[in-house]
């Protein structure tokens, strides 16, 4: 796509995209990890709410969060086929959806511009996954 279509039409239409995702992950109650490129990471059962209503992590398991990343994927397939890839002649964005389990260690780290993230090998395959 960035071959043929102007960069500002390229990243307007990601930014299209990933708002959308972004109001699933709410509706569906998992957590964003990253954006890298045209991946869009998340996890579930990682985060709660807690008594003030902030989303907080939790290390208690979450027995529906297998339910909620694929309820997930399911909706960002449908809002894809909704929307036309800049470039195509109006054809629809096409997905690769893949799903992984297991155990990860988080925490927030740096000083400047500090991220909460996510390591280890469950994080690592399902980075893989993408490529």
């Amino acid at each position: 796509m960035c071959n043929h279509t102007p960069a500002p039409v390229v990243m307007a239409f990601l930014n299209a995209l990933f708002t959308a995702f972004d109001d699933l992950v709410e509706a569906h109650g998992v957590y964003k990890v990253e954006t890298i490129g045209d991946c869009y990471m998340v996890a579930g059962g990682l985060l709660k709410k807690d008594a003030d209503g902030v989303n907080a992590v939790t290390t208690d398991p979450d027995p529906r969060h297998a339910h909620k990343v694929l309820a997930f994927a399911q909706d960002m397939l449908r809002v894809a086929r909704t929307m036309a890839m800049p470039g195509s002649g109006g054809g629809c964005v096409e997905l690769r959806v893949g799903v992984h389990s297991g155990p990860v260690m988080s925490g927030v780290v740096g000083r400047k511009m500090p991220r909460f993230c996510l390591f280890g090998d469950t994080v690592n395959t399902a980075s893989r996954m993408e490529s």
